[in-house]
């Protein structure tokens, strides 16, 4: 069962999507985490979270996919599971933001954001659930000790 967790293929392709993802991901678990990047900390994101009717447990799980699961993509360690906490994340941000439309808000003159980001998010998320880390990852190291 372990192999298939961090089996991958070496393809450069997964690694850059890994990165990608892990690297646009981090900072905004950092804002949840730490209140760095102009974030609120752990405390307030979850008071924010509870205000909006988000249970304390999901905002927790939240704030570890954005900012360990971003981590683990970066390093490629645990990737798929990483991957699978980000996209679930998403799709919870997108359902939440969807009154503002599917648009970024470039100009300002709506809402807030729309989910536009999220749903890219949720693609790269779901190609690295299935398919690993790629070349250079942790998976790789730890799956080919399993064999």
């Amino acid at each position: 069962m372990l192999e298939k967790f961090f089996a991958t293929e070496p393809n450069f392709i997964f690694t850059v999507a890994r990165l990608v993802l892990g690297i646009v991901m981090i900072p905004h678990g950092a804002q949840k985490l730490f209140g760095w990047f102009g974030g609120y900390g752990w405390s307030s994101t979850l008071g924010f979270f509870s205000s909006q009717g988000i249970p304390t447990l999901i905002g927790v799980l939240v704030i570890l996919a954005e900012s360990f699961g971003a981590l683990g993509l970066i390093l490629g360690f645990c990737t798929k599971l990483s991957a699978f906490g980000i996209g679930i994340t998403m799709l919870g941000a997108a359902i939440f933001q969807r009154q503002n439309g599917f648009f970024m808000n470039w100009f300002g003159n709506q809402a807030g954001e729309g989910y536009e980001y999220h749903v890219l998010a949720m693609g790269l998320a779901f190609i690295l659930t299935f398919s690993g880390g790629g070349a250079y990852s942790l998976d790789t190291v730890f799956s080919e000790k399993l064999k």
